[in-house]
C-alpha cells in the first residue's frame, strides 16, 4: 500500500515539475516575441522617420534662398491671392455611406459645428511652427482650431480624425512634405464636400491634381500668418 502511494506521489510531482515547465518556456517564449515586435516596430519608426527628415532636409536646401524659392514657384508666384468661392458654402449632410459605418461614424457624427478648423498636417516637429500659426490666426478670428494628435487617441486614430474631419466647418491642409497621411484625409476631407484651404511653401512638388486646386503659398512664416489671417476672415464671413 505505501509502495503504491509513494509511486502515485512520484507521477504527481513529475506532472507539476512538466506543467510548471512548460508554463515557463511559453511564458518565456511569448516575452521574447512580444520583445522582438516592439523592437520590430521601433526599428521600421526610425528608418520611416530618418527617410522623412531627409526629404524635409532636400525640400529645404532647394528653397534655402528667395531666387530658389521664386524659380520653384514661378507658375504660381504671380497670383497667390487666395479669393473664396461663395457658392462654395452651400453645406448638404454627408450620407452615411458604408465606408463611413465601417470606421465607427454614426449620424450623430455627421452634424458639422461652426467655427471649427481641423488642420491636416504631419504629426512631425518640422511643421509645428506652421500649425502654431494656424492655429493662433484661428483663434484671432474667433475660430476653433484644432489637429488630429492634439487630443488622447487610445487604438486605431484614424476613425477619430474621420470624426474630426465630418465634424469641421472648415479643413486646412499642410501638404508640404507630399505626406501619404495628409494627402489621403484631405482626399476624404474633399469628397465629402467640405470647404478645404491648401497651404504650401513647395506647391511645384505637389502632384498634378493638387496643383490644380486653390491654396495660399507662402515663403515664410509672417507671409503665412498675414494670407492665412485675411483667408480666414474671408471664409467665416461667407459662411455665415
Amino acid at each position: 500500500m505505501m509502495e503504491i502511494n509513494t509511486i502515485e506521489l512520484l507521477v504527481v510531482v513529475l506532472s507539476s515539475v512538466t506543467i510548471t515547465l512548460v508554463v515557463y518556456l511559453l511564458s518565456h517564449y511569448m516575452r521574447k516575441s512580444h520583445y522582438n515586435e516592439e523592437r520590430k516596430i521601433v526599428e521600421l519608426e526610425a528608418v520611416r522617420s530618418s527617410l522623412e527628415k531627409k526629404i524635409y532636409e532636400l525640400n529645404d536646401k532647394l528653397m534655402s534662398s528667395d531666387e530658389r524659392w521664386r524659380d520653384v514657384n514661378h507658375l504660381i508666384v504671380g497670383n497667390n491671392s487666395y479669393k473664396v468661392d461663395k457658392n462654395q458654402f452651400e453645406f448638404q449632410k454627408p450620407i452615411l455611406s458604408g465606408f463611413l459605418r465601417s470606421n465607427g461614424i454614426t449620424e450623430r457624427d455627421l452634424e458639422q459645428e461652426q467655427g471649427f478648423v481641423f488642420v491636416l498636417t504631419p504629426f512631425h516637429s518640422r511643421f509645428d511652427e506652421d500649425f502654431f500659426i494656424i492655429k493662433s490666426i484661428c483663434q484671432n478670428v474667433g475660430l476653433k482650431c484644432l489637429r488630429g494628435d492634439e487630443t488622447y487617441l487610445s487604438g486605431d486614430i484614424f476613425p477619430e480624425i474621420l470624426k474630426y474631419i465630418l465634424k469641421a466647418d472648415f479643413v486646412i491642409a499642410n501638404v508640404d512634405g507630399r505626406n501619404p497621411n495628409v494627402l489621403y484625409e484631405l482626399g476624404i476631407a474633399q469628397a465629402l464636400d467640405k470647404n478645404v484651404l491648401l497651404i504650401s511653401r513647395q506647391p511645384e512638388k505637389l502632384p498634378v491634381d493638387i496643383k490644380s486646386r486653390k491654396f495660399i503659398i507662402y515663403n515664410d512664416l509672417p507671409e503665412l500668418k498675414e494670407k492665412l489671417k485675411d483667408a480666414l476672415l474671408q471664409l467665416a464671413l461667407a459662411s455665415r
